[in-house]
């Protein structure tokens, strides 16, 4: 009998190894890496680990939301392939000389490090990390001159270098063309005995290609010969000086060369610190720009690292998914330390990539890598993340799955604490279910009990029951479409969910007698569970039709508002511009019928019996007050649109069936019942919704409460700020058009942006108005709405209510 071996140690190293096996952490960062320009970042980001430290890890995502801020500026870090330099400075730095190529390695570098300081510079105000990562020194742009004065683009050392270095590449010029004269002069004279009438170049040296049968007629040094034997090099006696001459002055160039190169690597050697910052700052800019593209491709975002170990997920999807499949169903879900999430439902239905996905999020964000969530995700600390998902059988060490799944557990068991993740996957199901719950059910109490963090996917029904009788356990459920025989893929937090195994069989092609088969061996109270969690599934899938067609008749409602405000506005323009056409029209008739009285007065002849000058001035007079600019006809145009027509309409007065005006909607509704709570149920067209009662106006022929008579001297009433308290909480339809959106600015950019749009309210006679501030970290939210109350031209503002955007938008109200 072959004894067992000892497992092999779970030290820290390795339970690294595991989760990044169990993750798919080496596909993950291989095709963030995809993404760079050079070999350098590439490599830097698939060796990726987490962080080891908070600071560490926020110091990270700092750097990668700097990146993304740019990128929602719209000037998006780029940056180039840049060579690898390290090998060429360790040689430099230890006083060996670097060669031309390698020089104009340095060249191209610090001229993209140059482009991005630039870069960095102009975006200092806006986004200052920048410059703290990609700003390099300005000392280096001398350096860079240097170096692009003696070599090229070709990494040659360029005549301009020296002046001993051109004269004697102008010697080895002169001398060329002197021998190769010469040679052409021999080749004429022994073309008789030349294979071809050229000359031939050997190890530096020249010659003649002579037929080596005749080889008698020309004397010289033989080269070389063909590979035949057949042709001869032979270099002329006449050319043996030149020759010398040429190779003197070659050499002169080969020592000037390379006493250039020798004064360029001296310099680098001066420079080598910040050659090597920036030499980072490139690969740091590719690194960065690599991210950038990464968060577009998959929709992430950068998510800061809370204190507290917990996790918040809004909406994740899964980044590998999004990759393969492009529309990913979306993950929400909570844990924090000392709770269990506890996932069940059908094979298949995404159990496994919701584990995953907690276990992604925090090894993502330690790394400073974008997470494909919406905002509200929060992120804690995790000092380590411990998973026991797959398969673990090992022939070699005679370890059964379920043998190395026990021992691992049993290490974790063991390291866990405050801040630890544990994700286990189908945990004990190797084994007889009875014992094989029991022992999970024990292991995730022992887990909890230690303060970890820890989220399991099962089968079990033990497992599941644990959230009825202890709090620290919580069930979720991936869902499944009995109607469609098919998961749905969405994860429901709260809720314990079917194996539906037969179902997931039936639809896998199993056949019916087998499933009927199967269905009779059940016991009465498991298929009794098992049609409550269909008819728990079922419901729930109808409440949540509900909610999301509730909330397209909303969005369809809000948008038949707006298109109702423009109607409206359209209309009161026309009108307007009517009205101010016929006053200019009768004020230019006014202009003629005065022009006419003057001719008429200087003709006595002309006055018309019992019709006086006096009575003709006075009816024009008339006419010209009731069309003077101030006058009433004007008067009217401006307040046309702010006039109230129509008297407030009560809960008392309100019964279904009748008509009313909705302010919110601009148009004419039926009241549906009886208002309640201060709203009532109206419907406008074919929409059905409420509208709160002080909205609501009596139309024109219903009976209007008594008018109160007004001196014609009372001045007019403020648009902003109505007298009743009523009015006063009342905002009016959120539009595009009187709606600011400083999302993304900085706090002076914003209170600039925000100027501008209530000045522009101001000249558009707007009576209120909305900013959209959002949330974030509340610096911006707070400093608009002290703008606000300080302005000169703002009467009132306050936070938006729900129905109005919610504490992401503040109302104002204009003064006159």
């Amino acid at each position: 009998m072959v004894a067992t071996p000892n497992p092999e140690p779970f030290t820290p190293e390795r339970a690294q190894r595991k989760v990044a096996v169990d993750l798919q952490w080496a596909e993950l960062v291989g095709a963030i890496a995809a993404h760079c320009a050079g070999e350098d970042a590439a490599e830097r980001i698939a060796g990726w680990w987490p962080a080891a430290t908070l600071a560490e890890a926020r110091e990270r995502m700092q750097r990668t939301a700097a990146a993304l801020e740019a990128l929602a500026l719209g000037e998006p870090v780029v940056t180039r392939a840049v060579p690898r330099l390290d090998h060429i400075f360790e040689r430099v730095e230890r006083g060996g000389v670097a060669t031309s190529e390698e020089l104009h390695a340095v060249a191209e570098t610090l001229d993209t490090a140059r482009r991005l300081r630039r870069y960095a510079s102009a975006r200092r105000q806006a986004v200052p990390l920048l410059w703290d990562i990609l700003g390099s020194a300005a000392t280096l742009d001398d350096l860079l001159a240097e170096l692009q004065r003696a070599i090229d683009s070709s990494g040659r050392v360029m005549d301009g270098a020296s002046g001993a270095l051109r004269d004697a590449r102008r010697r080895v010029d002169q001398t060329r063309r002197g021998l190769l004269d010469k040679l052409g002069q021999l080749a004429s004279r022994y073309s008789d005995v030349l294979r071809e009438p050229r000359h031939v170049e050997r190890d530096g040296r020249y010659g003649l290609p002579v037929r080596a049968d005749a080889h008698r007629r020309l004397a010289g040094i033989v080269l070389g010969s063909s590979s035949s034997g057949s042709t001869l090099f032979i270099e002329p006696p006449e050319i043996t000086t030149l020759s010398n001459r040429l190779r003197i002055a070659e050499g002169d160039v080969e020592r000037e060369e390379l006493r250039v190169l020798a004064a360029l690597s001296a310099q680098l050697q001066e420079h080598l610190e910040p050659l090597r910052v920036a030499h980072e700052a490139c690969i740091e800019a590719d690194v960065l720009a690599a991210l950038s593209r990464w968060a577009q491709q998959c929709g992430g975002s950068a998510v800061l690292i809370d204190d507290e170990p917990r996790i918040e997920l809004r909406a994740m999807r899964h980044p590998l998914l999004v990759l393969q499949a492009g529309q990913v169903v979306p993950i929400d879900m909570g844990l924090g330390s000392g709770t269990a999430l506890v996932i069940s439902g059908p094979n298949a239905g995404g159990k496994t990539v919701a584990l995953k996905c907690l276990g992604l999020a925090v090894w993502m964000v330690r790394c400073g890598i974008p997470l494909p969530v919406d905002d509200g995700t929060r992120i804690g600390w995790f000092d380590e993340v411990l998973t026991n998902i797959g398969d673990e059988q090992s022939i070699e060490r005679s370890l059964s799955t379920f043998s190395a799944e026990v021992a691992n557990l049993g290490t974790i068991i063991e390291r866990v604490g405050h801040q630890t993740l544990v994700l286990l996957d189908e945990v004990a199901g190797g084994t007889d279910p009875e014992e094989g719950s029991a022992l999970a059910a024990a292991v995730l109490e022992a887990l909890v009990d230690r303060n970890a963090a820890v989220a399991v996917t099962t089968h079990y029904e033990r497992l599941k029951e644990l959230a009825g009788r202890d709090e620290r356990f919580i069930n979720a459920s991936v869902g499944f479409d009995f109607d469609a025989m098919a998961p749905t893929f969405q994860l429901v937090m709260g809720m314990p969910g079917a194996s539906s195994a037969l179902a997931v069989a039936a639809r896998h092609g199993l056949s019916a007698a087998v499933i009927e088969s199967a269905q009779g061996r059940l016991s009465e109270p498991s298929i009794k569970r098992e049609e409550l969690l269909a008819q728990l599934e079922r419901e729930r899938r109808g409440l949540a039709e509900a909610r999301a067609t509730a909330e397209q008749e909303t969005e369809m409602a809000q948008t038949l508002r707006a298109e109702l405000e423009v109607e409206r506005r359209t209309v009161r323009d026309k009108e307007r511009r009517r009205l101010e056409g016929e006053s200019a029209e009768l004020r230019a008739q006014i202009q003629a019928a005065r022009s006419s009285l003057t001719k008429i007065s200087a003709e006595p002849a002309g006055r018309g019996p019992g019709v006086s000058h006096r009575d003709v001035e006075r009816l024009v007079d008339e006419a010209a007050k009731l069309v003077a600019i101030g006058g009433p006809l004007e008067q009217a145009v401006r307040t046309m649109a702010d006039k109230p027509p129509l008297p407030p309409a009560t809960s008392a007065v309100l019964t279904p069936g009748m008509q009313v005006f909705v302010e919110r909607l601009g148009t004419t509704a039926e009241v549906v019942d009886a208002p309640a709570r201060g709203q009532v149920r109206v419907q406008a067209g074919a929409f059905t919704l409420r509208v709160p009662v002080a909205e609501t106006r009596l139309p024109a022929g219903k009976k209007r409460p008594a008018k109160q008579t007004q001196p014609a001297a009372q001045p007019k009433r403020s648009r902003a700020v109505p007298k009743t308290d009523d009015v006063l909480s009342r905002a009016p339809m959120r539009t595009e058009d009187n709606t600011c959106d400083l999302r993304g600015m900085r706090v002076d950019e914003a209170l600039e942006a925000l100027d501008r749009h209530v000045d522009q309210c101001l000249s558009f006679a707007e009576p209120a108005g909305f900013a959209l501030h959002g949330h974030g970290t509340g610096a911006l939210k707070q400093a608009v709405r002290e703008h606000l109350a300080l302005s000169s031209h703002i009467g009132r503002s306050r936070p938006a209510e729900q129905g109005e955007g919610g504490d992401a938008f503040t109302v104002f109200w204009l003064k006159d």
